[in-house]
């Protein structure tokens, strides 16, 4: 119990830092937040490339890394859908067509899919964060708030008073009784915050349910990459909270969920 409350101190110590200098540039935007965003989905795909290699692949690094930093900063542009794609198929191409240069080196069709995926899992949300600031503070703070809340109370929740597994194989942690109680105080501030910024109560209670559900699968992808590469943390830059990814795990689903929702339904 002593080690518990020593690491739950630290926890909340140096993620009470964290979230203070998220805001502080959230609220500045522009250039100041694109930067922010761009240096950790960089940190994110290092820890990506890092679990990977744990796995036998060997990706390409450099590639991944100056495409995901081009669409970040590209992401508010009017054209954001386009450059995307643009941006996407010039990786595939570029992968595909190195195939036959780097085989004799031991690289295969698998590492190229391995790396566009760490590149679909980590730069198109981190594009789409930007872009939804490009919208507006508002719709930034409701998905990075609604995200928080449920890990949160589901962590909590299932701390004190979890009984039954959610998902024993990939995350033991994890329990029944967290996961609606996160979901529960998820639709609680949804419905608060729709009210505060005018949005449709009822659109915004579904959203909250939704993002709530997808942000706990978001945490529990990242713990299958884990388990695969056989770490129990993603990295090490987070004092406390073991890497970027641990901490941004349920982000990277729930950004790019948000964003069609409000896209489709709003």
């Amino acid at each position: 119990m002593e080690t518990f409350q020593k690491n739950l101190f630290l926890r909340v110590i140096s993620g009470f830092v964290g979230v203070v200098g998220f805001l502080f540039f959230l609220i500045l935007g522009g250039i100041p937040f694109k930067l922010l965003v761009i240096v950790v989905a960089t940190l994110g795909l290092v820890e990506y490339f890092n679990l990977v290699k744990n796995m036998g692949f060997r990706p390409f690094k450099f590639q991944t890394i100056v495409a995901s930093i081009i669409l970040t900063y590209f992401a508010s542009n009017l054209n954001f859908i386009e450059t995307t794609l643009v941006v996407f198929l010039v990786l595939f191409l570029l992968f595909l067509l190195s195939i036959p240069i780097y085989y004799n080196s031991g690289r295969g069709m698998e590492d190229g899919a391995i790396s566009i995926y760490g590149f679909l899992y980590l730069s198109i949300p981190s594009a789409l964060l930007v872009n939804l600031r490009n919208m507006g503070l508002e719709y930034v703070l409701f998905v990075v708030f609604i995200t928080w809340i449920n890990d949160i109370f589901a962590f909590f929740i299932g701390r004190f008073f979890g009984r039954k597994k959610l998902a024993p194989i990939i995350s033991p942690n994890k329990t029944w009784e967290g996961f609606i109680g996160g979901l529960v105080f998820c639709i609680i501030f949804g419905i608060a915050y729709a009210h505060v910024y005018k949005f449709p109560l009822i659109k915004y209670a579904i959203f909250s349910a939704i993002l709530s559900i997808t942000g706990t699968l978001g945490d529990l992808i990242e713990s299958v990459i884990k388990r695969e590469a056989k770490v129990k943390d993603s990295g090490i830059f987070l004092l406390g909270h073991g890497g970027v990814l641990d901490r941004v795990d349920s982000l990277i689903v729930n950004i790019p969920v948000y964003f069609i929702l409000i896209s489709v339904f709003t």
